[in-house]
């Protein structure tokens, strides 16, 4: 699949920006998903990329699915005033699909979109850790990699919402929960950048892996693709 940067009436348009905007890790956060879309539309970059558990567990529901289908409702609002492409995955957290009806929103798992030059693959599965829907054992993780990894090239964003192991991916106890076949992946196949969250209280930067778990804050990174500098953006 092949988009192209768009203006906000629908418009192709040339893209001398190659910046994009990254977070994870949201849990609903309205304020923050607004803050977001004002961050977006200031500084322009040519996607926003959502690397998953977007949604939260708002009171007053009687199911978790049902609390998270109106925040889902909720965080579209907020996100249809972006212009540019955004390309989502959701995570162990977000029992529903943040899928609306908007013209420049994709769910990627387990796909490749090209735009801009670059390429965008993304997976959305987790090892176990809460008993989450997007949760699998690493021997299953390592199956669903192995049949993505002719996608992924130098000119790829991987867009993963785990870690992969050794970078990025101390949890609980300050022991590693990183995937080892997302590390052997990244390894051999060199992908210009891997983006993920998770880990709340890792976000930051090592190498090519980008955790930009915002943890609920109004925090996420401008990545430029073509100089590989980054600025962490705050609210």
């Amino acid at each position: 699949m092949r988009l192209d940067p768009v203006d906000g009436r629908g418009r192709i348009t040339p893209c001398d920006a190659v910046r994009i905007l990254a977070a994870a890790d949201i849990h609903g956060r309205h304020d923050v998903y607004a803050w977001l879309v004002d961050v977006a539309r200031e500084r322009q970059p040519f996607a926003v990329i959502l690397a998953g558990d977007l949604l939260g567990f708002p009171d007053g529901f009687e199911t978790v699915e049902t609390a998270q289908e109106a925040n889902r409702r909720q965080a579209l609002a907020a996100l249809e005033r972006l212009t540019q492409p955004f390309f989502y995955i959701m995570g162990n957290d977000d029992w529903v699909d943040l899928h609306g009806e908007l013209p420049h929103e994709r769910s990627l798992h387990g796909r490749r979109v090209e735009l801009g030059g670059w390429n965008f693959v993304e997976y959305q599965f987790t090892l176990p850790f809460m008993g989450g829907v997007n949760e699998r054992p690493e021997n299953a993780i390592a199956s669903d990699l192995a049949k993505l990894e002719s996608l992924v090239d130098s000119r790829t964003v991987l867009v993963t919402h785990g870690p992969a192991f050794g970078a990025l991916d101390l949890g609980v106890l300050d022991e590693p929960i990183g995937s080892p076949s997302l590390a052997e992946l990244v390894e051999r196949r060199s992908p210009r950048a891997h983006v993920h969250g998770h880990v709340h209280s890792q976000f930051g930067r090592v190498g090519r892996h980008f955790n930009v778990a915002s943890g609920g804050k109004k925090r996420a990174m401008l990545i430029d693709l073509e100089t590989m500098e980054h600025e962490v953006v705050t609210g």
